[in-house]
């Protein structure tokens, strides 16, 4: 009984050490950006659909505000309604268009797509959102997603790794994000 238990814990607790070994530049932030704050927040409906042919939906889901984000941390629950990504303002005077952002994530099981790309704005006035939300279930899949940014030119704005785990392991932010639908 005990190995079993010492065994689940184990479990639990790698993924957790490994992304804490592998924080030394992560994230990577360029000179062309001003602020990049990074981390989990409760998903919102879109009030639009933009498309996005270089996504596996098909189109970015456009949100009304820019979201708060309630967790300032790279691990994330895999969880219906959870968002996660970053909050880019490029340097001072700085406009940058046409960025690519790129999303990889480990392969969604019924296409196998592993990367996700759309072309965005980042400029100096406010924060851009460039992140995802969890909106089917072929989308919960643990294990390393990443964000980056480049410029037309290629420039590398940023670069963030995310560790995707079970919900169980994080239910503050499960509560948080869900607890006026709970009883």
């Amino acid at each position: 009984m005990f190995a079993r238990v010492f065994l689940a814990l184990l479990c639990a607790i790698l993924p957790f050490a490994a992304l804490a070994q592998s924080d030394t530049a992560n994230p990577r932030v360029g000179a062309g950006m001003g602020e990049l704050i990074y981390g989990i927040y409760c998903a919102q409906e879109p009030e639009r659909r933009d498309p996005a042919p270089d996504t596996a939906s098909g189109h970015l889901n456009i949100v009304p505000l820019i979201p708060d984000f309630q967790f300032r941390q790279k691990l994330v629950p895999a969880e219906i309604g959870i968002g996660f990504g970053v909050l880019a303002t490029a340097a001072d005077g700085t406009f940058h268009d046409s960025v690519t952002v790129t999303v990889t994530h480990p392969p969604y099981p019924d296409s196998g797509v592993e990367v996700e790309r759309w072309i965005t704005d980042v400029d100096a006035l406010g924060p851009s959102l460039m992140g995802f939300s969890f909106d089917t279930p072929n989308e919960l899949l643990l294990g390393e997603w990443t964000f980056s940014a480049h410029t037309f030119d290629g420039e590398e704005l940023f670069h963030i790794a995310f560790e995707v785990v079970q919900p169980e392991l994080m239910p503050q932010v499960i509560s948080t994000c869900f607890s006026s639908f709970m009883s």
